[in-house]
Formats: structure tokens, sequence, C-alpha cells
């Protein structure tokens, strides 16, 4: 958490509307984190392992909705695809989460109703990517830096981590290129507290906001 956040730390109305959605997505998250069916099926192969992916995928999604009514007073749009560099003819890795100008090149699933809508953007239109984690233990060194070629904001959100390890992965992630890293809580696997971090949710709004704010003066 940095020292500008903490310092202007608000309990108003206008902050509570603003972590609600956060808190209903830790709290929903929360449980399945401690529940020993998820510890047989993450230990399983095949197709078993499709449910902590679709518990992953329902983070992202989550976090989407979210931006979106953050920045629904600008003409930005959050959406889940991959990058295509000026020519088209390039494309970056899969994005959870992209934060772009209005507009894309492509779309997969574009029914009325669609269980998957995925977007082909281009770079050009990129404000930035929020990259997803389940559990954070560590950090792709590689993920930022592949981005960097279509984007130049990589964040690093992470549904939790282990208490002790919220300051070392933000230094590692800041060090691998990634704008910072946030989570939803924290999880000590050994005791099974989870505990949440509504500081590390407004710090990732502000960043966001922030950067948001920089591309419309660009």
């Amino acid at each position: 958490m940095s020292a500008t956040v903490a310092a202007k730390k608000r309990t108003g109305v206008g902050a509570i509307l603003e972590m609600e959605e956060f808190e209903r997505l830790a709290g929903e998250l929360r449980p399945w984190r401690k529940s020993d069916d998820l510890e047989v099926i993450e230990k399983a192969k095949g197709s078993a392992l499709v449910f902590p992916f679709v518990k992953g995928l329902r983070l992202s999604a989550r976090l989407i909705y979210i931006l979106r009514a953050h920045l629904s007073e600008t003409n930005l749009e959050v959406d889940w695809g991959q990058l295509l560099n000026d020519q088209g003819d390039s494309c970056s890795p899969e994005c959870d989460i992209i934060i772009h100008h209005k507009g894309f090149h492509r779309e997969w699933n574009d029914h009325k109703n669609p269980v998957m809508h995925f977007r082909f953007i281009k770079g050009e239109k990129a404000v930035a990517v929020v990259s997803c984690k389940s559990y954070a233990d560590r950090v792709d060194t590689g993920y930022a830096k592949k981005l960097h070629h279509y984007v130049k904001n990589v964040l690093l959100f992470a549904e939790c981590c282990a208490p002790g390890r919220v300051n070392s992965l933000r230094k590692k992630a800041k060090a691998a290129g990634y704008t910072g890293f946030w989570h939803l809580y924290t999880y000590d696997d050994k005791s099974g507290s989870c505990i949440n971090d509504p500081d590390t949710w407004t710090d990732f709004l502000r960043t966001v906001i922030s950067i948001t704010r920089r591309a419309k003066e660009r």
C-alpha cells in the first residue's frame, strides 16, 4: 500500500460503493478456497482439472464487470481477448482483461446471450492489461515483457496469496515489468484463515483510474 493511498483513505458513501463489489467477489470465492472437495479435484488428473480453470475464469470475468462499472463514464471498454500489432500479423498471449479505447478488430461468439465473448483488439487501442491469478505464489517473469510489445501497462491481480508473501510478490512483479501486484485476500493454507485486504482494492482502482486518465489525455 502506497503512502499516498493511505493518506487519502476514504470512508464515505462513495468509498462503500466502490468497494462493495470487491467485498462480494471475495465472499463468493473464499468458501471454494477452503473446500476439501476442491483440494481433491486439484490433485486429480485429466478432465477433473476443468473446475479450477472455470473458478479462475470466474475471477477474471467478475473483475471485468467491476472495471466496466467503474469506467462506465469514460469511452473505454473492458474485454477478454488478445492484442494484435499494427500490421495485424502478430498476436499477444491471451489477456484475461484488456482495458482499451472503443472498438475491436474481430470477436468470437458474437451471438445474442453468448457463453464466451472473446475479442481481438489492436495494440494501439490498448490502455492496460490485467493478468489474473487464482493463487499467487510466484510471478511469471516473462508475461509482462511479452505484453510490452503491445501495451505499456500490465497489472497483476490475484484472488489470494499467502499472508507473508504480499510484499515480496509486489517487489517481484515490479521487477518483472508489471505496473504492480494486487489481491482480494490473503489465505493461510495451514489454518485456513482468509483475510480481506480492502486497502489493496482501493489502490488497484486508483491505479487503473490514473492509467485511464493519462490515456484520455494523450
